[in-house]
């Protein structure tokens, strides 16, 4: 009996390891998002497993913005909505901002401007250096690598920290 008993697990271990190794892998991160370098640290994190990732960029007529999107097999994973404002920005409340969004608040963030960020969304304000103006990103994050937990907004923050200062420079925001 305990000889059947140790077979049957052994039988089942194998299965389980064989079925784990025949599963989908994480597509290649791109080194890039919405026309400018990211870092793969930053990237990867939000990328699910699975055969195909696309990306689409779409510029706005105004030439000051664009909606960037990342799929993985036809399946949203992330977009970000990029406008450059030419003006001084609103008076916020930066603390009800993402008051509609799983476990999102204010965060401080290392580029300057605001931000409310939460484990699936986040709405960002980034002050321009350049002239008198701002621009605005909103990102959406969808899929198995949302955590939504209140230590969850850390992935889509260290993404953002990463994107955020290229793209101000990209639309001569910042220097």
């Amino acid at each position: 009996m305990k000889t059947r008993q140790v077979v049957t697990s052994a039988l089942c271990g194998a299965m389980v390891v064989a079925v784990a190794g025949c599963g989908k892998q994480q597509p290649d991160v791109p080194s890039d998002f919405c026309h400018v370098p990211v870092g793969s640290s930053a990237l990867s994190p939000l990328v699910p497993d699975g055969d195909t990732l696309k990306q689409r960029y779409t510029p706005f007529r105004s030439n000051l913005g664009a909606q960037c999107d990342l799929s993985v097999d036809g399946r949203g994973v992330l977009s970000v909505s990029v406008m450059r404002w030419d003006r001084a920005p609103e008076p916020t409340d930066w603390n009800k901002v993402g008051s509609p969004y799983k476990y999102a608040a204010q965060r401080k963030v290392a580029f300057a401007g605001h931000a409310s960020i939460g484990s699936d969304h986040a709405v960002v304000q980034a002050t321009c250096t350049t002239r008198t103006a701002y621009m605005s990103f909103e990102a959406d994050f969808w899929g198995d690598r949302v955590e939504n937990t209140p230590t969850g907004y850390k992935k889509l923050q260290r993404f953002l920290e990463d994107l955020v200062p290229k793209e101000t420079k990209k639309f001569g925001c910042t220097k």
